[in-house]
């Protein structure tokens, strides 16, 4: 059971790397060499994936492969884990986009914005 937990896991991390990154699947098995239905299978954590492939598309998504460790029962990211947990598709997006804007009076005024629309609908949450 461990061993497909660890796989799912894997999966998602890259899946997670390579949105952030703004790859398709294609573009990533294209810089791998692989085909796209493989990076599909490992990230449905599907196919079980080597060190050495792991360390290819850690370096095709411009990381280093030490961002996947062992930790006791677990895969995880080197960092802290986010107190979110698994990051949507969407939130990915807004983060990828949010990550775009240079101006930081812009981003400064986006967080307002996006503070007061969380406010609002926690409001009509509570209402209704």
């Amino acid at each position: 059971m461990k061993r497909e937990t660890d796989k799912r896991h894997i999966g998602d991390l890259i899946r997670i790397v390579r949105k952030t990154a703004g790859l398709s699947q294609m573009e990533l098995a294209e810089r791998v060499g692989i085909s796209y239905q493989q990076i599909q299978k490992y990230e449905k954590g599907v196919s079980e994936i080597s060190v050495s492939r792991l360390s290819q598309i850690a370096h095709a998504l411009n990381i280093p492969l030490s961002r996947f460790v062992l930790d006791e029962e677990k895969m995880m990211v080197s960092e802290s884990v986010s107190p979110y947990g698994t990051l949507s598709d969407n939130e990915i997006e807004l983060l990828k986009l949010f990550r775009r804007i240079k101006d930081k009076k812009l981003k400064d005024g986006f967080l307002i914005a996006i503070k007061s629309i969380a406010e609002l609908s926690e409001k009509r949450d509570k209402k209704g």
